[in-house]
This record gives C-alpha cells, structure tokens and sequence, in this order.
C-alpha cells in the first residue's frame, strides 16, 4: 500500500515524459528515505533538477525533508527533520572498533526525504 501511494506521489511530483519506463526503478526506492542522488540517477535528470523536484514535493506538501548526520566510516547516525534538532555529540564506531564521541559539527549532513504520511492519506 505504502508502494502506491509512494509511486502516486511521484507521478504527481515528476513530469510523465521523465517517467516513461522508469516505474519499475522508482518502486525500489526506499520510501522513508528518498536521496537526491537516486532521485537523479533513477530519473536520469541533473542534480539541480532533482534537487527542484523534490523541493517541489516539500512545498506541496507531498514529501518532508530530513537531515542525515554521518559519521566518518559513512555510517548514519542521526536522522531529525530540522538542523536545529541535530545533537551536538553523537557515538560513531571508531577505526579500531572503539566508541567514539565525535562531535557533529565536523560530520557531513545529508538531506533526505521521504513521503509525508499525512499528504498520502488523501492520495
């Protein structure tokens, strides 16, 4: 169900003509987290244009955008909807196993998004 409604809220976002025999790669893209990389490499589009469709999608009230905090072997750690809700210190696994403190205003940040469940309702 979740599929559909994500795959509905694509194709409410997305052109038709960039869509065309890409459903099958859109379906395997994970809901809860939608990158623009993907977005850009499944749609075949630049990244500018993937980062304007998925914009469009916040704006519309379709997708909701989140913030990622990776730690340095790449890992995630952290997902929040707002900056302001990134912890300040966060445990990443170091080089040799360890748990380190490492503090995230040195980690790279990603923003995600992801279907708003409350836009999907009325799909």
């Amino acid at each position: 169900m979740l599929l559909e409604k994500f795959l509905d809220t694509i194709s409410r976002v997305f052109p038709s003509d960039v869509l065309a025999g890409r459903e099958m790669a859109l379906s395997k893209l994970n809901p809860d987290k939608i990158y623009v990389e993907t977005v850009r490499s499944v749609l075949g589009v630049s990244h500018d244009f993937a980062v304007r469709i998925c914009e469009t999608a916040v704006r519309q009230g379709f997708f909701r955008r989140g913030i990622e905090v990776l730690c340095p072997n790449g890992s995630a750690v952290a997902a929040v909807e707002k900056e302001t809700d990134i912890p300040a210190i966060v445990h990443c696994l170091g080089e040799h196993g360890e748990d380190d403190e490492v503090s995230t205003d040195s980690l790279k940040k990603i923003t995600f998004y992801s279907i708003n469940e409350q836009s999907s309702s009325i799909l």
